[in-house]
């Protein structure tokens, strides 16, 4: 069948840039992330929130992931990067710490293929306690499809996989739960916006993309604002007790 030969050439081609793309450093860097990261109060940066950023499948192929967590600590933003293995441990370590906190700083996560997965797992655990997720960036979630309703804003940036009927290699749209009252945005690469990627840009790659980056970058900013206006809007804190070490003025996933 045509479909079935085109998707093995697709597939061939795919391995071959998957290997060129390691070749060149572009895998990403597998060790865990920390869970004394997990904080409810940033100090010294220049803008109030923690991004999550969280690998793909094993963080072999995410070194974008890396990338863009090195570029909001330069823009003044807390990020760290996570395994989407680590979800279990992330997710409950999140709960301990956020559960019952009035006005935290803002939560945001980016998440590559798995890490979208892990991303939308937490955020439901969260939900389960109270706690709102101010932001989710979804770069080709495999397999959860729908979008907790305590998640204030969704960009879904998605793609078709090449083998059709799996899922393998591939992006989805999401949906919202039931009631939810946040904006979720999906948006087809291809086809929603071209600008965005590249000619050779596929799911295994998606998070190298520089105009995406830029794009996603943009979107967290804005979810976490400059410290002083966000203090200016939010009601005055109560000091909260911060588990394990405070971070460094460059966190350690930027270095």
């Amino acid at each position: 069948m045509l479909w079935l030969r085109e998707a093995k050439w697709r597939g061939v081609i795919f391995v071959l840039l998957l290997v060129g793309c390691c070749g060149l450093g572009g895998c990403g860097v597998n060790t865990p992330g920390r869970m004394e990261w997990v904080q409810l109060r940033t100090e010294g940066r220049a803008r109030v929130g923690t991004v999550y950023l969280i690998r793909g499948w094993m963080g072999i192929f995410s070194s974008g992931i890396d990338e863009m967590a090195r570029q909001l600590n330069e823009q003044g933003v807390t990020a760290y990067v996570y395994q989407p293995e680590q979800h279990p441990e992330l997710g409950k370590t999140m709960v301990e710490r956020y559960k019952g906190v009035e006005n935290p700083e803002p939560i945001c996560f980016v998440g590559h293929s798995r890490g979208v997965d892990a991303s939308l797992i937490i955020a439901r655990e969260l939900q389960k306690v109270g706690v709102k997720v101010d932001l989710i960036v979804a770069l080709d979630s495999v397999d959860e499809t729908t979008v907790p309703k305590n998640v204030d804003v969704c960009y879904n940036y998605w793609m078709p996989g090449f083998f059709p009927g799996t899922n393998l290699l591939r992006g989805i749209p999401l949906v919202q739960e039931a009631g939810s009252t946040g904006k979720l945005h999906n948006i087809h690469l291809s086809k929603d916006a071209p600008e965005l990627k590249d000619f050779l840009t596929t799911h295994a790659v998606m998070d190298k993309a520089p105009k995406l980056q830029k794009r996603i970058i943009e979107q967290v900013l804005a979810a976490c604002p400059e410290r002083s206006k966000w203090q200016a809007q939010t009601p005055a804190q109560v000091p909260v007790p911060v588990p394990g070490t405070a971070p460094a003025t460059v966190p350690a996933a930027a270095r």
